[in-house]
C-alpha cells in the first residue's frame, strides 16, 4: 500500500541515542522541548533543519522503547517518520561511515526457538504475522531521497547506498551471529530498532524511511569500534537526513 507525504506537520526524526540526536541537533535551529505524555522530560524536540520543520525525537535503545515513544511522538502530526542512526555491518561491503537507506526492514529475532538456534518465521505468511515483520518501503519515497542526497554524498565523500536492514532486540558483537542473521535475513546491517519504528509509522498510515550509518562490523571488536565510530556514524547518517529533507516538502 502507497502512502503519500502528508502536506503539513513536521518530520519526526527518531534516534535512539543522545549522541545520534545530537547530530541532528547541530543542523537544528529554534529547538524548544515538547512534552507529551509518555515520553520522558526532553526526549522529544521542535525546532526546523533549513528552515523545515521537524521533530527529533531521543526514543530510547530496542524495539519496545522506541515503538512507545514514536507512538507518543505521533501527536505532532508528523508528514514522515525517519528513523536514524547507527548500524552493524552484516557482510564486507560495508565500510565504517557508509550509510544506508532502506528499501526494506525486517526483524530478525521473529523466529521459532529451535535446539539449534531459531528459524525466522511469518514472513509473508498468514500465519502467525500476516507477513508483517517484513516491510517494504515505498520505492518511490526512498528513490526520491537517495536522489535528493546525492549532492550531498558528492560534497561529504559520503558512501551511501540502498539495501535492507535487519531490526532486533540484540546488540551483535560476535561474529557467528552476526553472520547467522545475515545467512537468515539477507540484510546489509543490523540494528535494534528500524523495523520497530517503520511498523508504528505503517500501522498509523505515516510515510517511513530507515537510515543508518554504520559503526562497526558486528564482531567481537563491536563493543569497541561502536563507541569509536558512533560520532561518525551519527554524523554521516544527520547529513543524509538533512540533505533528504526538501525532497519530502515537495511530495
Amino acid at each position: 500500500m502507497q502512502h503519500h507525504v502528508r502536506p503539513s506537520g513536521p518530520t519526526l526524526i527518531a534516534a535512539a541515542l543522545s549522541e545520534e540526536r545530537a547530530a541532528l541537533e547541530a543542523h537544528a535551529t529554534d529547538l524548544v522541548p515538547h512534552a507529551l505524555p509518555g515520553l520522558a522530560e526532553g526526549a522529544l524536540l521542535i525546532g526546523h533543519i533549513d528552515g523545515y520543520p521537524v521533530a527529533l525525537l531521543r526514543c530510547g535503545v530496542g524495539k519496545v522503547a522506541s515503538v512507545v515513544a514514536v507512538t507518543a511522538a505521533l501527536a505532532v502530526q508528523p508528514r514522515c517518520v525517519i528513523s536514524v542512526g547507527s548500524a552493524g555491518a552484516l557482510h564486507a561491503g560495508y565500510r565504517v561511515g557508509d550509510v544506508l537507506l532502506a528499501d526494506g526492514v525486517l526483524q530478525h529475532d521473529f523466529a521459532a526457538a529451535e535446539a539449534d538456534g531459531f528459524r525466522l518465521f511469518g514472513y509473508g505468511a498468514d500465519i502467525p504475522s500476516n507477513g508483517d515483520p517484513l516491510l517494504v518501503a515505498d520505492a518511490e519515497l526512498v528513490t526520491a531521497a537517495f536522489n535528493a542526497a546525492a549532492p550531498t554524498t558528492a560534497r561529504l565523500g559520503i558512501n551511501l547506498r540502498r539495501g535492507r536492514v535487519a531490526t532486533g532486540d540484540w546488540f551483535v558483537a560476535d561474529q557467528k551471529v552476526r553472520d547467522a542473521i545475515a545467512a537468515r535475513s539477507s540484510a546489509d546491517l543490523v540494528e535494534m530498532e528500524g523495523a520497530a519504528i517503520a511498523y508504528a509509522a505503517r500501522t498509523h498510515g505515516i510515510p517511513w524511511l530507515v537510515i543508518r550509518s554504520v559503526s562497526d562490523s558486528g564482531d567481537g571488536e563491536a563493543d569497541l569500534s561502536f563507541w569509536e565510530y558512533l560520532a561518525l556514524a551519527s554524523k554521516n547518517a544527520a547529513e543524509i537526513v538533512r540533505a533528504i529533507l526538501p525532497a519530502l516538502e515537495r511530495r
